[in-house]
């Protein structure tokens, strides 16, 4: 019998219990636990798309890749399932640009709806967002950047909002100081590009949506086997 280490944690014990490995780091989550993306969307010929099959450490379980659902192990950009007979998820998919909301056509893949009780409830265009960790962030940086573009004072008011108030309240954001903003993303950067450096702090691994490598490739690769550096505070 395997065990799923989340069940361990909250206490819970099981009898015949089957749980599956993170497709990532390996720990075993059981089928309540267990984060579900198709086989087949990790299998697709877009560059982005054999990028991330590269960092999989296990194979396909009856067709679906298991995540743990740790925070930089919850995958972005792709269709999910979870819960008990994968009876709930997220809805994603590619969009045309007229399709998208103004400002956000850079990203490629957004939520759409989502499955409640095995059934697929589909939004109304005007709800769809990007599959994205910080898509309130991100809508910021589209309605409000070109704002900050008339002094450092505005840049800097332009920075606390979006990044110290909303993206660092994320466990999955690599905290970048003020200092950290104006080296990497410049003094009078553009939209893509503050939305680049957003992506370039994000600890997520399976993401079809990254606009940006993340900024430390060390981090990066052993967050695939230790996501648990994120919570340790190890980022820092």
């Amino acid at each position: 019998m395997t065990v799923c280490e989340e069940c361990k944690r909250y206490g819970l014990s099981r009898t015949n219990q089957v749980a599956f490995p993170c497709a990532l780091c390996g720990e075993m989550r059981c089928e309540d636990h267990a984060i579900w993306v198709p086989a087949h969307e990790l299998g697709k010929p877009e560059d982005e798309i054999k990028a991330l099959k590269k960092k999989l450490r296990e194979k396909p379980a009856g067709g679906w890749y298991v995540f743990c659902g740790r925070p930089s192990h919850l995958p972005r950009g792709v269709p999910t399932r979870f819960g008990p007979e994968k009876s709930g998820g997220r809805m994603v998919r590619a969009l045309f640009d007229y399709e998208k909301k103004p400002g956000l056509e850079v990203f490629k893949r957004w939520e759409t709806g989502i499955i409640e009780d095995g059934y697929e409830k589909e939004w109304e265009p005007n709800q769809f967002t990007p599959s994205c960790s910080f898509t309130a962030t991100m809508v910021i940086i589209a309605n409000k950047a070109s704002e900050a573009a008339g002094s450092m004072e505005e840049l800097h008011r332009f920075y606390m909002l979006a990044f110290q108030t909303l993206a660092n309240k994320k466990e999955n954001f690599i905290n970048a100081t003020w200092e950290d903003f104006l080296k990497e993303a410049g003094e009078h950067p553009s939209i893509q590009r503050i939305m680049e450096f957003t992506c370039s702090r994000c600890a997520v691994l399976i993401c079809a949506n990254r606009l940006a490598p993340f900024f430390d490739k060390g981090l990066f690769k052993n967050l695939i086997q230790s996501p648990e550096l994120l919570q340790d505070g190890q980022q820092e």
